[in-house]
């Protein structure tokens, strides 16, 4: 964890010439007890690599959602990102979505 008020000119300049520790900051995520991972990336590749990581440590519950797809992009394509992580257990505020309309009760 850093202060994001480092995260200047040298930061990344040093940053990007640095080998890439994924691993080490996804096992630090997960023994803090992060269990739900969003990529924001237009063509997300980490997902399968952050579950399997979780499988391989024996870390159960863990949900990897990417925000794009390639020729995917919009407001279906981002409300279908924010409903699979409702699913995978966070809370999230639906209003800006039925604004004007109203929520029902689906038949189970």
């Amino acid at each position: 964890m850093i202060d994001t008020a480092v995260m200047g000119a040298e930061y990344w300049f040093t940053n990007l010439r640095e080998t890439v520790r994924f691993d080490a900051a996804l096992d630090a995520l997960l023994a803090a007890g992060h269990r739900v991972f969003v990529e924001a990336s237009p063509h997300p590749v980490l997902t399968g690599a952050v579950t399997q990581a979780a499988e391989g440590h024996g870390v159960a519950g863990v949900s990897a959602v990417g925000t794009l797809r390639r020729n995917e992009g919009g407001d279906a394509r981002l409300l279908q990102s924010v409903a699979e992580v409702f699913v995978a257990g966070v809370d999230v505020d639906w209003s800006p979505w039925v604004a004007g309309g109203r929520l029902v009760e689906l038949p189970t």
